[in-house]
């Protein structure tokens, strides 16, 4: 009996239609602080003033005038000491008369003339600019104090953005990537190799009412040559399928049958596997489809492990 030859087959899609401190510059601001303080006109007049306050004999004493010093005011204080004349009520009219006149004429001495001078004992005595009021020169700022930094810390900022929903794409899935194909039915004139073809899924998210009436595509598969390691190779025309389309698809179907160079065919290259006609209406949904695969060879095909590429392409 004729060993059997196992045909690996590996599965490859493609899409080839158009779908849808910090360097922290402390800026200090430079403050005018004055190192000697300028008087105001006020803080000259009070050290002036302290001065004569200090010397009043310096001060030349004003012209007294008659009417500049004040009458002396009788009291009615008893002297303590006996006078050698009457009291005032038996005094007679000579000894008041000159009293008055002493009163009149008495002449103020130089203290009394300087009385004026009094109210400066209320300023420092030194004229220092202390003795103004602790509002007139407010306090300067501290030019050298800068903001401390007491502590750091960093917060991850991440952000998750999901494919746009619209308008919509026409894509594809596989749900495998190879297929294995075992000798099955074989006759002394043949040998033939069975497999499946793992499910494609074609899905249409695209708003009918946004794009064309009629909108076709179709899945389109070729297979490439199986090659063996020792050289030797099987061509792609012995390959063979029959699409089948999953459910109902409507205006979708299941592309023809399509037969291997032994059985009269051309083999699997640019094989329909399922599509919409291009007059159908456009419609979104989802569709699947699979295939059974059949290599039929000559039985004096060579021994060992071959391989091939069957590629799927979704187009519109």
């Amino acid at each position: 009996m004729t060993p059997a030859v196992p045909a690996l087959i590996g599965i490859s899609s493609r899409r080839t239609a158009a779908a849808g401190r910090t360097g922290t510059s402390v800026i200090r601001t430079t403050r005018a602080v004055l190192a000697t303080a300028v008087p105001t006109a006020a803080l000259a007049l009070s050290v002036l003033l302290a001065s004569a306050a200090v010397a009043p004999e310096a001060v030349t004493a004003p012209e007294s005038t008659p009417t500049s010093a004040p009458l002396p005011v009788p009291t009615a204080t008893a002297s303590s000491t006996a006078l050698p004349w009457p009291s005032s009520a038996t005094r007679s009219g000579r000894d008041s008369d000159t009293d008055a006149a002493t009163a009149c004429c008495t002449i103020p001495s130089a203290e009394s003339t300087s009385a004026p001078a009094a109210p400066v004992e209320d300023v420092d005595p030194e004229g220092s600019p202390d003795s103004t009021s602790p509002t007139a020169t407010p306090a300067p700022q501290d030019p050298e104090r800068l903001p401390e930094q007491q502590d750091a810390g960093g917060v991850d900022v991440g952000v998750r953005i999901d494919p746009p929903t619209g308008p919509g794409a026409l894509s594809m899935t596989v749900a495998g990537s190879a297929a294995t194909l075992v000798e099955s039915g074989s006759t002394p004139l043949r040998r033939q190799f069975l497999g499946a073809l793992p499910r494609i899924t074609v899905t249409d998210t695209r708003d009918p009412a946004q794009g064309p009436a009629a909108s076709g595509w179709y899945v389109l598969g070729t297979a490439s040559d199986f090659t063996g390691a020792s050289g030797a190779s099987i061509g792609a025309a012995h390959l063979g399928w029959t699409p089948e389309l999953a459910g109902s698809g409507g205006a979708v179907s299941a592309g023809p049958r399509v037969s291997g160079v032994l059985d009269g065919g051309s083999g699997v290259r640019d094989a329909v596997l399922v599509g919409a006609d291009d007059d159908s209406p456009a419609q979104a949904g989802s569709w699947s489809a699979t295939a059974d695969l059949i290599l039929a060879t000559e039985p004096t095909v060579a021994a060992g492990a071959y391989r091939s590429t069957l590629t799927l392409s979704l187009f519109e």
